[in-house]
């Protein structure tokens, strides 16, 4: 997926209603509500005009009702401590060396997390769990800043006007936001965490996976070490060639208040870039004033011997020297493959050695997750276990049904994440990322998870996964973005899919005894 980040603050409310020229719902216009738009897309609650369904909300008393009904019903809803430690170890699996860390260990040969308190835990997050995330809004304005006509009605830029902001990512409105401060008042905070608090600990999850977290919620979180604006690139890749990168590494990290926080489990850097051919492709067409290019030339001498004439005959080329070799352009044709591959080996370990240094040199006690990879898009085999040494887990993002990735890397000797998933019901007005995904009702998305995460779990290499995400996207799409996928746990009007919520709590409260059945190494 994309990268994330979390929405920019709110534009003074004064500004924000003279500049949105807001639709108003005149009789006319409410007709049209009625009768169903062929233009407007949504209604005030950001809702699809365009189909009805049985719990659809129709005003802001039943958000305020469906809040107090869930409110009691999760009333007694608390953490397990005589099951689970604070930090959602499991004590019946034992009890191991207590660091006051998260760390991973090998048990039996099956790999784990291991707690703070030195219990055996299995990850079972769930990322963006902030309503601040920038993923739920919507663009209200195209970029150009001309509205667009899809809404019935926008929230009210005086009363809503945190829910809007604009940036980098555009002209953003946030639904997810005004239904809550519908929901559980203006200053809705308080109540929205102690209420997804409880639904964590009633669906059976134990933490915050990656993007934007909500740190007054307490459980154990997975944290991004910042990536440098000012690396070098090609395509997407880093350059870790670059003399200058572990220091700007250095200059952009602020890992240090972190150091001593026991909810930490670790941290992840970038997301879904690693290298392939197509970036060797584009490191061996340029000059020498890329560092790559200069360290692919050496990598050449060195495989061959110094044997300029051997090197020139290879590539077709006619270079003086290995110098004049670096600043010639090179068909990725004549590159044979295996060096290709050694090649994008020798830059992974050059990439996790400096970020793994990086992150050490501020933080020593916590984990390094990886970047958090696509098996089959902008990466390869050789870039995602080049560098293991330097990596505590293999991190992956993975949309599918097949579990098939992880018999091609859990014989490397490291345990294995799946960061992001989730499964899509193409409904009211929402879509799904892909065939494989997708499901034929909320009961059967639950179904998917149930035999995904079980599956994944029998391997003796996986210690958890991260479901991609609390929330939905919106049914105007995902700002600068033609995502408007069904992901959430609940909708944007803060409505749970107990269809699917109560398979995921009977899958989570028992994957530990799932893992056990993984076989040993």
């Amino acid at each position: 997926m994309i990268s994330r980040r979390s929405l920019i603050g709110g534009v003074p409310a004064a500004a924000l209603a003279g500049a949105l020229a807001l639709p108003r719902l005149s009789g006319v216009a409410q007709a049209q509500v009625q009768a169903g738009s062929d233009s407007w897309m949504v209604d005030r609650y950001g809702q699809y005009l365009h189909q009805d369904w049985s719990d659809k909300v129709t005003s802001d008393e039943q958000l305020r009702r469906e809040y107090a009904e869930e409110a009691t019903r999760l009333a007694d809803i608390a953490p397990d401590l005589v099951t689970y430690d604070k930090y959602g170890g499991l004590r019946k699996l034992g009890k191991y060396d207590a660091t006051g860390y998260f760390r991973l260990q090998q048990v039996d040969g099956r790999w784990w997390f291991v707690t703070p308190d030195g219990h055996l835990f299995f990850l079972k997050a769930v990322d963006a769990f902030s309503a601040d995330e920038w993923g739920y809004g919507t663009w209200h304005k195209n970029p150009d800043g001309t509205p667009r006509d899809l809404f019935a009605e926008l929230p009210d830029p005086e009363r809503f006007a945190s829910c809007y902001s604009e940036g980098d990512k555009g002209y953003i409105v946030s639904f997810l936001k005004a239904n809550l401060m519908r929901k559980y008042g203006d200053d809705y905070l308080p109540k929205w965490r102690d209420i997804s608090r409880k639904r964590m600990i009633d669906w059976g999850f134990n933490a915050q996976g990656k993007w934007h977290r909500d740190t007054e919620v307490v459980m154990p979180y997975i944290a991004q070490a910042p990536t440098p604006t000012d690396v070098i690139r090609v395509l997407w890749g880093i350059d870790p060639f670059d003399p200058d990168f572990s220091a700007k590494l250095d200059r952009t990290f602020d890992l240090r208040p972190y150091r001593t926080d026991p909810w930490l489990i670790g941290y992840f850097f970038e997301n879904e870039r690693g290298w392939n051919r197509d970036v060797v492709a584009g490191v061996v067409q340029r000059d020498s004033a890329l560092p790559a290019k200069n360290a692919f030339v050496r990598y050449l001498a060195e495989a061959y011997d110094d044997d300029l004439d051997r090197v020139n005959e290879l590539l077709g080329t006619d270079a003086d020297s290995f110098p004049a070799l670096a600043d010639t352009r090179i068909s990725i044709a004549r590159v044979p493959d295996k060096d290709i591959k050694a090649f994008i080996t020798l830059a992974s370990k050059t990439y996790f050695r400096a970020v793994r240094n990086a992150i050490q040199k501020q933080d020593p006690h916590h984990l390094f997750l990886g970047t958090s990879l696509v098996p089959t898009w902008r990466t390869s085999p050789e870039w995602n276990v080049g560098g293991r040494d330097y990596l505590d887990a293999i991190s992956f993002d993975w949309y599918s049904t097949s579990v098939q990735y992880l018999q091609q890397y859990e014989g490397y000797g490291k345990p294995i994440l799946n960061l992001e998933f989730a499964f899509m019901y193409p409904d009211r007005g929402l879509t799904s990322h892909n065939p494989s995904v997708t499901a034929t009702s909320q009961a059967d998305r639950g179904e998917k998870y149930r035999a995904f995460v079980e599956a994944q779990a029998k391997s003796r290499a996986f210690v958890g996964f991260a479901w991609f995400v609390y929330y939905d996207q919106a049914v105007t799409r995902k700002p600068g973005a033609t995502e408007t996928f069904n992901v959430g746990l609940t909708n944007q009007q803060d409505q749970p899919y107990h269809d699917m919520t109560d398979i995921m709590r009977q899958v989570n409260r028992g994957i530990e005894a799932v893992h056990l059945q993984a076989p040993p190494a």
